[in-house]
């Protein structure tokens, strides 16, 4: 195959659309198995009736993905929902994060979903107020904007 600058710039094209198909892709982190923030936890500390509960929330943001922040707003809609039920803490938390990477992360958003399960209850000790195994987030760096969060019912 002769050198030409037509030949040349089809390869050009090729390597471009290659390189923008291998940016595209996820991030996925969870917190694992069940768990129980340590003071509500005891014997004692919460009472035996527990309501199971789910929340799951698509947030679109743009420039970068703090998965901690995004996860305290979807904890805090699942308390709400808690609090409405007659409970005051989560124990036997668990999550999910899906981060849908754009293929160009200057220009594209991050579409990420969240899904956070608990279960309600009530207790006299306070609810700690954060997300379980905050350790096992997976961000992407920079500043974050929340362009859109929608509720998913499923």
């Amino acid at each position: 195959m002769p050198l030409t600058l037509p030949s040349v710039a089809n390869v050009l094209v090729k390597l471009r659309q290659a390189r923008d198909k291998s940016r595209a892709g996820s991030v996925d982190c969870s917190s694992g198995e069940a768990q129980t923030h340590p003071p509500l936890s005891g014997e004692g500390a919460t009472s035996r009736h527990r309501v199971p509960l789910a929340h799951s929330d698509l947030f679109t943001c743009k420039g970068a993905v703090d998965v901690t922040k995004l996860l305290r707003a979807s904890r805090a809609s699942l308390l709400e929902k808690a609090e409405y039920l007659g409970a005051n803490v989560l124990v036997e938390e668990s999550w999910c994060c899906t981060i849908r990477v754009p293929k160009d992360s200057r220009q594209g958003s991050y579409r990420v979903r969240i899904r956070y399960c608990a279960s309600a209850s009530r207790s006299s000790l306070p609810d700690p107020q954060k997300p379980v195994a905050l350790d096992k987030v997976r961000n992407v760096p920079g500043l974050m904007t929340i362009l859109d969060r929608v509720e998913v019912i499923a």
